[in-house]
């Protein structure tokens, strides 16, 4: 791309101008200057903050390009800037010449999907991104600009009817936004029942969902109601939506439509008074893309999109969350048991958290088995992650209640690390950098917990 002048002034220009009073982002406008492709010449405001584009009809601009997948990529905007990212198309997308998952797009920036080459062309008009003023939705907690967001998009919706995709990677908090949708809506006092679409049989899902009369099939002794039947003028929560099977796709999105059930083994239809919300750690883009989840199915769920950020993008949060966590795990006075809070807090910061709240809640819950006080959280790092192992070795050993709580507790978990080290450094050959690396905990602690059980 050639360096011009206007290219040298869109280069210039800043993208996130500034946060308002408080309650808002102020982000520059952009525009998409088509420069090649079947499109070429033609320009697209970017006027939402997920804006995707693929060869498919629903997508905000859509590209007659036979080089382009379905759902090619989507551009977001939030407090960092403007990022596109590429949905597992088939022929990728290039930014600067550079095949990329996902990157931020400077001013006068240039990216290719298939034939079709793109400019980003910041405008001198600008926008507001509305945050809560809220550092919390119900149980979920936050004040980080990221999770103000949420709450605004939470507080503006929940008391719609307004059917709401949440998306967010395994810990982050999906089935509790759900929850809370419900409990701040109009539907409140009515049924808010929960479907886990990966944890039913195949079997059965379409019953479960649905109903079924007697007779049906095998084992169908009585006609029996569905959760969309037993949900009516409440919630429906399809967790997991992402794994629903192909052949349930069209129905649930009839059900969408027309509002409507029909069960197993029968041919009358019941009209239903139900609100939908779904989640999903899948990304149902590349789904669509690779022909496992319908489109049009997944533009019916995502009326309002709702994406919860990990927590090492929000680690300003982690001391408002250790103190809830700690009240509610451990009493109102945990505090005045934790050892150099403000200090541990900055050690944790530079953990990156790949079990995300989960992981903090199991590493504040396990440190306080420990019987030495105070409790030095930081010397837990990285078992957050591994607290269901701790269950299944309880499960698989035998229990006896002849000694006091405590004293039991404590010996399970000293096995549990004792067992877990050993097996870590066989694997790395005694290496302790690298064993502290794949353990996610700081390499001092790991020569402690070394010392401590007196490993080789």
């Amino acid at each position: 791309m050639k360096d011009t002048s206007a290219n040298r002034s869109a280069s210039s220009q800043t993208l996130v101008l500034k946060e308002t009073d408080g309650d808002a982002i102020r982000i520059r406008k952009t525009k998409l200057l088509i420069i090649s492709g079947p499109l070429q010449g033609q320009e697209f405001v970017i006027n939402k903050e997920v804006f995707s584009i693929g060869s498919g009809k629903q997508n905000d601009l859509t590209l007659a390009d036979i080089t382009i997948s379905k759902r090619h990529c989507e551009i977001t905007v939030d407090e960092a800037g403007y990022q596109i990212r590429d949905l597992e198309s088939t022929n990728g997308t290039l930014v600067q010449g550079v095949k990329v998952s996902a990157a931020f797009l400077n001013p006068g920036a240039e990216f290719q999907l298939g034939k079709t080459r793109v400019i980003f062309c910041p405008l001198q008009e600008s926008r507001d991104i509305p945050l809560s003023r809220n550092e919390s939705f119900g149980a979920m907690i936050g004040r980080s600009v990221a999770m103000r967001r949420i709450f605004h998009l939470a507080e503006t919706y929940a008391p719609t009817d307004a059917t709401v995709m949440i998306t967010g990677e395994t810990g982050t908090g999906k089935e509790i936004l759900a929850a809370e949708l419900h409990q701040h809506s109009q539907r409140a006092n009515k049924p808010y029942i929960v479907i886990d679409c990966a944890a039913i049989s195949k079997d059965l899902i379409e019953s479960e969902l649905f109903g079924h009369v007697k007779g049906a099939f095998t084992g169908a002794n009585a006609d029996r109601q569905g959760a969309f039947e037993h949900a009516d003028g409440g919630t429906v929560f399809l967790d997991e939506i992402g794994d629903l099977k192909p052949e349930l796709q069209p129905k649930l999105l009839r059900v969408l439509e027309n509002r409507e059930i029909r069960r197993v083994g029968d041919n009358r239809v019941r009209k239903i008074n139900v609100r939908i919300i779904c989640a999903t750690n899948r990304k149902l883009g590349q789904e669509v893309n690779a022909g496992r989840f319908r489109e049009d199915l997944y533009y019916r769920l995502s009326v309002v999109q709702i994406e919860l950020p990990p927590l090492r993008r929000r680690k300003e949060d982690l001391p408002l969350l250790a103190k809830r966590f700690l009240c509610d795990l451990h009493g109102a006075d945990a505090m005045s048991q934790v050892a150099r809070f403000d200090e541990t807090m900055d050690l944790l910061k530079r953990h990156d958290w790949p079990g995300n709240v989960r992981e903090l809640r199991n590493l504040v819950e396990v440190a306080f088995y420990a019987s030495s006080r105070p409790v030095d959280l930081s010397a837990f790092l990285g078992l957050g992650r591994f607290l269901p192992c701790l269950e299944e070795e309880a499960d698989g050993s035998a229990v006896s209640a002849d000694r006091p709580f405590k004293d039991a507790k404590n010996d399970l978990i000293e096995d549990f690390e004792r067992k877990y080290l050993e097996d870590l450094l066989r694997r790395h050959e005694g290496n302790i950098s690298r064993s502290a690396r794949e353990a996610g905990i700081e390499r001092a602690y790991l020569q402690r917990l070394i010392r401590k059980y007196d490993l080789k």
